[in-house]
């Protein structure tokens, strides 16, 4: 007797069990435990459990329905498809920190509108459930940017070699790197970014320069000083001429700022750069041709604006505190994801006027409303860009 045709009789002694009295229900117990094998305490078992099914002479043979409520609904998948787009379809163990803010900012300005209920599902929903609410099948651009750095013969001696992890915590010590827009084509003049990140706060600020020459650079990294929350006390850069040059290293004596460089053709020392070239830059812009005054400004505007307000105050980052080596294997650990912002405000030598102000600035923002202006300007540079020289 297979288990369709015992589930069909446990159904059909079910009916006569329940109109039994106690003393006509043993030898009918008697009879289902002889026709299918069962002992007797499986076999009240399992005329109890189809006892509690609801309309069992319908139930599907072998299976227990557990009429279990779906909690998270539609309408809070509605929401955290908000929250994903707005925080520009990050991973959960980004996201999962952020939700909470996010979806303040979206009620307060209108993006989003939803009930309590649903807005309380939102906030207590584990980092599992929403790594599988958030699943998508993206298609990644296979289209790869070329290399344009030329090395800097001049002032290496000058300029001390950085190798390994970083010693400084404090803010203000950064890794700098130029983005090349220059297409399939490295010939002419084009755009390239001049992109910073903070190593103790992820801080990011990017400005869009034309051409490599050295007084374009070094005004774009006084620009990006100036927009800082904190003083730039160190850079470190590759050994690109754009960067290993006198007017350059003579700035960094002027102010005292600490200036490295990383080993020739060791891209792992300056990873945190190369990491955000990739997020910042080109999943933000492309590998498209940039190489008009008009787009220069558009860039520009995109930096000096919503880009890196987005990022430093919506965009969470991960960092590695801690490895462990496992036999042959090395573990790292990481603490929970922070905006920029968040790390600047925990950190001991951010002064309290610096905390203040950028907290006033925070609650001005607003996150979809950036993401609006981002994609605009974007769309903007794009329709300008081109494949080829």
């Amino acid at each position: 007797m297979n288990m369709h045709t015992k589930h069909e009789l446990a159904k059909e002694v079910l009916d006569r069990y329940l109109k039994s009295t106690k003393q006509e229900k043993k030898p009918i117990l008697d009879e289902f435990c002889a026709n299918t094998g069962y002992n007797r305490s499986y076999a009240i078992t399992k005329l109890k459990n189809l006892q509690l099914t609801p309309h069992f002479k319908k139930s599907v043979a072998g299976k227990h329905t557990r009429n279990r409520e779906r909690i998270y609904d539609s309408y809070v998948s509605a929401v955290v498809e908000k929250i994903y787009e707005a925080l520009g379809g990050i991973g959960a163990k980004r996201m999962h920190p952020l939700v909470g803010t996010v979806l303040e900012k979206g009620i307060a300005f209108g993006h989003i509108k939803t009930d309590l209920i649903t807005e309380a599902k939102v906030r207590v929903m584990s980092k599992g459930t929403l790594d599988r609410m958030m699943k998508r099948i993206r298609e990644k651009n296979a289209i790869k940017g070329i290399s344009t750095t030329r090395p800097g013969t001049l002032l290496k001696s000058e300029i001390p070699l950085r190798v390994g992890a970083w010693e400084e915590t404090d803010p203000g010590f950064s890794e700098i790197d130029l983005v090349a827009h220059c297409g399939d084509n490295g010939a002419g003049p084009f755009i390239s970014t001049l992109n910073t990140t903070d190593i103790a706060t992820a801080w990011f600020e990017a400005e869009a320069v034309m051409g490599k020459a050295q007084e374009r650079i070094l005004t774009g990294v006084q620009l990006i000083r100036g927009r800082m929350p904190f003083d730039m006390l160190g850079i470190d850069s590759d050994n690109g001429s754009e960067f290993i040059n006198h007017q350059l290293y003579g700035y960094c004596l002027k102010e005292d700022i600490v200036f490295t460089r990383s080993r020739p053709y060791k891209k792992d020392d300056n990873a945190h750069i190369e990491q955000k070239n990739f997020t910042t830059v080109r999943q933000v812009l492309g590998y498209q041709r940039f190489d008009t005054e008009e787009v220069l400004n558009l860039m520009n505007e995109l930096y000096r604006g919503p880009l890196r307000l987005y990022i430093n105050f919506f965009q969470p980052s991960v960092k590695c505190i801690e490895k462990k080596r496992i036999g042959s294997k090395i573990k790292k650990i990481y603490d929970i994801a922070q905006t920029p912002y968040e790390r600047v405000l925990a950190h001991p030598k951010t002064s309290t006027e610096t905390k203040e102000t950028l907290t006033r600035l925070f609650e001005t923002l607003d996150p979809f409303k950036l993401r609006k202006e981002i994609d605009h300007l974007v769309a903007e540079i794009q329709k300008r860009g081109r494949w080829h020289l």
